[in-house]
């Protein structure tokens, strides 16, 4: 990871676009930490609407952002959103003892979080070059999962002792450095409107018939969502396997949780040699593999450092997938429609998501956290035979018609 930031050193754009997306991170898990521990006395189905509000502002946000990004300067439109985010998290501040008011506004933090997360991605290029690009995004990638886990561990210490009134303030703050440094700092830009690739040949075709053209791409991609699932259940459990059978605090939980935070920056080290559409669809099926184990693990024995240690694994499998989905992309798409086809992935793992929250409810409210992490296994195991049958049935070796003649390729 060091190896990783010190290219920022001489770059002060990137380091701006990769130290907001670390600031922003540490204060979004400041406040969904915060509310978690503080929902869990309201039962299951108390903390899984705060991840569906999570998950639907990540639905949502998708199509917005690829909407807005497609039709406005991009430093203005980051801007813009991230403004948006500060006035937000004033209103949750005083308005979060109301369900409405909190799922309502967690909702909308994500939507306009999305329209962030877009406008840096796509300013990284800017400000490195094509040939650097890989690199700025492997240096927002690290900076966003180390401030995680800090936002992780310290969600859990304000939790248990000044409250969560704290940790949305927290949030603020960090909110209002993040458009401190954009305002003060961000030189670069991107103006859609010059673009080669105008707007008339992205309302064409949905990003949706862009992906279901590629059957490799769209296997890969129903797979993800089914392994999305387990990973909800197995993150919405969390807190009650940690309060319940393995009898720890809010700390506790914090901190077993930023061990899944602190996996997920292995993934980028673990599948750096994985660069052919076969290796990265493999690789996701060993990852998911290793998950079924690490979710079963601690079920089976319910203990402190089993979760822990399963959780630090569970997190590099999850970045393995991620990082594999993405380089797929990367692999069958072209420059003129990879926006297009990665917001609608996006909004398909979302939802997937949005899935194994409610069944994460369900299942932890009739059977108990131990049967919930059993039930995320049996659906890792599931993801990972739906991989290996699209290797098996050689789809990668169709030629992908996700490309710039897209257009005049008949479906």
């Amino acid at each position: 990871m060091v190896a990783v930031l010190g290219g920022l050193r001489g770059n002060r754009d990137l380091a701006v676009l990769v130290g907001g997306s670390g600031v922003a991170g540490l204060g979004a898990q400041l406040t969904l930490i915060g509310f978690t521990t503080a929902l869990a006395g309201s039962g299951a189905f108390a903390v899984a609407g705060l991840f569906v509000a999570v998950a639907l502002g990540a639905v949502l946000g998708a199509p917005v952002a690829g909407w807005a990004a497609d039709r406005f300067p991009h430093r203005l439109l980051l801007t813009v959103a991230v403004f948006a985010q500060v006035l937000l998290l004033i209103g949750l501040l005083f308005g979060h003892e109301r369900p409405a008011v909190l799922y309502g506004l967690v909702a909308v933090l994500g939507v306009v979080g999305g329209v962030v997360r877009t406008c840096a991605s796509a300013l990284v290029p800017v400000a490195t070059g094509e040939d650097g690009a890989a690199g700025g995004h492997a240096a927002m990638s690290s900076a966003q999962n180390t401030a995680a886990v800090a936002g992780i561990v310290l969600g859990g210490v304000i939790a248990a002792g000044p409250g969560v009134e704290w940790a949305v303030m927290l949030d603020a703050v960090c909110a209002f450095a993040h458009l401190a440094l954009v305002v003060l700092w961000l030189r670069v830009d991107r103006d859609p409107g010059q673009d080669d690739v105008g707007a008339a040949s992205g309302g064409q075709w949905s990003g949706w018939v862009l992906l279901r053209s590629d059957r490799l791409l769209l296997g890969r991609v129903v797979a993800q969502a089914v392994v999305g699932v387990a990973v909800a259940i197995a993150l919405v459990n969390e807190v009650f396997l940690v309060l319940g059978p393995i009898g720890g605090t809010p700390f506790t939980y914090s901190a077993v949780l930023a061990c899944w935070t602190a996996g997920l920056l292995l993934g980028p080290n673990l599948t750096r040699r994985f660069t052919t559409p076969r290796a990265l669809v493999l690789a996701f099926a060993g990852g998911n593999l290793v998950l079924a184990l690490a979710l079963a693990a601690p079920a089976q024995v319910p203990h402190l450092v089993v979760n822990a240690v399963a959780w630090l694994v569970a997190g590099a499998c999850g970045s393995v997938q991620s990082v594999t989905l993405n380089g797929l992309v990367q692999a069958r798409t072209s420059d003129a429609v990879r926006g297009r086809v990665l917001a609608t992935v996006g909004a398909i793992t979302a939802c997937s998501g949005a899935v194994g929250i409610v069944v994460a409810g369900a299942v932890v409210s009739a059977a108990g956290p131990l049967a919930a992490l059993t039930v995320a296994s049996g659906f890792a195991l599931v993801a990972t035979l739906m991989a290996v049958l699209t290797v098996l049935r050689r789809d990668h070796l169709r030629a992908s018609l996700v490309s710039p003649d897209f257009d005049r390729v008949p479906l």
